[in-house]
């Protein structure tokens, strides 16, 4: 299997984005699977600054020379980087003493009810992370940004926890990106658009396929574990990608581009799969999974899961090529 990142196009949707907003580029999950480091370099000097979820997903950007603001995501006990582009983020009152003299970021609870201070606590944590940090920011998180109700309730419960403070805000995520564009209330945290994960933004992974082996299966075989019997001979090409690499086997029905047309999937194996192919499929012929042809939507539907999960099913920790 072959990863290909198209930096240039995620340096234009940064560029897109950064037109009307001041962007934090979401790099967590090694850029939701196009590679931090990559990521964080390529968007560097259009970001307002840069965001993870660790400490060691911070150092990693640390070691590789960013100099950007880099914001942790996640809420951690001790601080254990003292790099001053490092902003931590702040949830309880009680933790403030742990973070004097640093840079925080002040995480509020709007209705996502998983990290930052509820409404009632929101002022005693402001008033404790202001007297011993330094604040660099203040947000939350919005549940379900297609929710426009649920999105604008979180808006007026995120105006009123932060009425007064003037350090820089930011709640809207990628899909509230029209949201924010129209009524700007600071930054935008984006990661799946930077990507080309949603609409209007242009895809910059593409995954293909080497193909292995080709043979010719008679009508009544089967191909691979598990699988229907065949009702009519056809060639089927084995290719290297399999569930261990993040293409699942579980899901709906999937097709490849090989050889200039759109194949069906008949069986995912842990290393490899099976695919349909024809008279002319060669062993080296390269299968598309994912780029040109098939739209990480596509392939997401397929797998009956979303486009954050196919990016990072494929992507995560795996070696890849850049342009």
């Amino acid at each position: 299997m072959k990863i290909e990142i198209n930096c240039g196009n995620i340096l234009r949707n940064a560029e897109k984005i950064s037109a009307f907003t001041p962007l934090i580029a979401v790099v967590k999950a090694d850029a939701y699977g196009h590679g931090a480091v990559a990521a964080a370099k390529t968007v560097e000097r259009t970001a307002e600054c840069i965001a993870v979820a660790t400490e060691n997903e911070a150092k990693t950007l640390l070691d590789a020379g960013i100099k950007k603001d880099v914001i942790v995501l996640h809420p951690c006990c001790t601080p254990a980087l003292s790099a001053q582009n490092i902003v931590y983020s702040l949830v309880r009152a009680e933790d403030a003493p742990r973070f004097h003299g640093r840079r925080t970021a002040i995480k509020l609870n709007t209705g996502m009810n998983r990290f930052g201070a509820d409404e009632n606590d929101a002022r005693d944590l402001i008033s404790a992370a202001s007297e011993q940090t330094h604040v660099h920011s203040v947000y939350s998180h919005l549940r379900d940004p297609s929710d426009d109700e649920t999105t604008e309730r979180q808006y007026e419960n995120f105006a009123h926890m932060t009425a007064g403070l003037n350090v820089l805000k930011h709640i809207a995520a990628s899909g509230a990106l029209g949201r924010e564009k129209k009524c700007p209330v600071g930054a935008a945290r984006c990661g799946i658009a930077l990507y080309g994960g949603l609409s209007g933004f242009a895809p910059a992974m593409s995954v293909k396929a080497e193909v292995l082996q080709v043979r010719s299966v008679p009508s009544g075989e089967g191909v691979g574990y598990g699988t229907a019997i065949l009702q009519r001979p056809a060639y089927a090409a084995v290719i290297d990608v399999g569930y261990a690499h993040g293409y699942r086997r579980s899901g709906k029905t999937r097709r490849v581009f090989l050889g200039g047309k759109f194949r069906k999937v008949l069986a995912i194996c842990m290393d490899c799969s099976i695919v349909e192919c024809d008279s002319r499929t060669c062993v080296g012929d390269v299968a598309e999974l994912l780029g040109e042809h098939i739209s990480p939507h596509e392939l997401a539907r397929s797998f009956g899961a979303t486009v954050y999960e196919v990016f990072t099913s494929l992507g995560t920790g795996r070696t890849k090529g850049y342009i």
